[in-house]
């Protein structure tokens, strides 16, 4: 049941939903607050469960009387679960999000889509700290499958974080499709895609110079490689070794 404020005017352009079956008006009926003073957490809370209560967010089919149907379509940059979500996150959501309703606006069938980054080595380096943190063991010493239960477990934790925060912006996202870039689904594709470029000549294998984690032992790309000059024969301390 919504809030009504007791003024006349609030009466009068309002409508209170009761048990009986609503009208077209009362479906409209926007989320109304007695306050002593504005509670944002209140008032945007509210506002974004009626919308998404309305379905105001998912695409609707249209199509004009020649057949046509004017579409516009999405993808929201999908942030890592490594972390939260930060100004840049807001500056993205926020200019997608008024391009999303301004075409709503226009008539057009607008399908937002969200997701979130595995991230790769980063949430595996993430992921083995927090490991090692708690129980003194590695991702060898549990294994594969077992060390993957671990990754979609800090997957639930941190995702549902980045999902609230996003909804506290009032982003009008279609939930109704969101997916996360370790989903059967989206691997297969990626699988399938490298595929395609191998048979068609446009990547190859061989034999190749390669920047190698101790630490994580595995390849990694040169933008996580941290340089260090030196002069003559020098020991240096590697991560993930005990000599030098």
């Amino acid at each position: 049941m919504l809030r009504c404020t007791a003024s006349s005017a609030a009466k009068a352009s309002r409508l209170c939903l009761t048990g009986r079956t609503p009208s077209l008006r009362q479906w409209y009926a926007a989320p109304v607050h007695k306050l002593d003073k504005y509670s944002p957490e209140i008032v945007e809370s509210d506002w974004y469960g009626w919308w998404q209560q309305r379905g105001l967010f998912d695409p609707k089919k249209k199509v004009d009387s020649a057949g046509n149907s004017d579409e516009f379509s999405m993808l929201l940059p999908p942030p890592n679960v490594t972390g939260v979500l930060h100004i840049g996150h807001a500056l993205t959501l926020s200019i997608q999000d008024a391009i999303a309703r301004w075409n709503r606006m226009h008539g057009r069938r607008v399908n937002w889509v969200p997701g979130t980054d595995h991230a790769g080595i980063s949430m595996q380096t993430v992921v083995e700290k927090k490991l090692e943190r708690e129980t003194g063991k590695t991702r060898h010493d549990l294994g594969r499958q077992a060390f993957i239960n671990k990754v979609w477990e800090w997957k639930h934790e941190h995702g549902d974080r980045i999902k609230r925060q996003t909804k506290s912006l009032g982003a009008s996202l279609n939930w109704n499709e969101e997916y996360f870039t370790m989903d059967p689904q989206h691997s297969q594709l990626v699988r399938d895609a490298f595929i395609r470029l191998y048979d068609d000549g446009l990547i190859y294998r061989s034999t190749k110079m390669v920047s190698w984690s101790c630490a994580l032992q595995s390849v990694i790309s040169d933008i996580e490689v941290d340089k260090v000059p030196t002069e003559g024969r020098t020991l240096i301390e590697v991560p993930g070794t005990k000599a030098k």
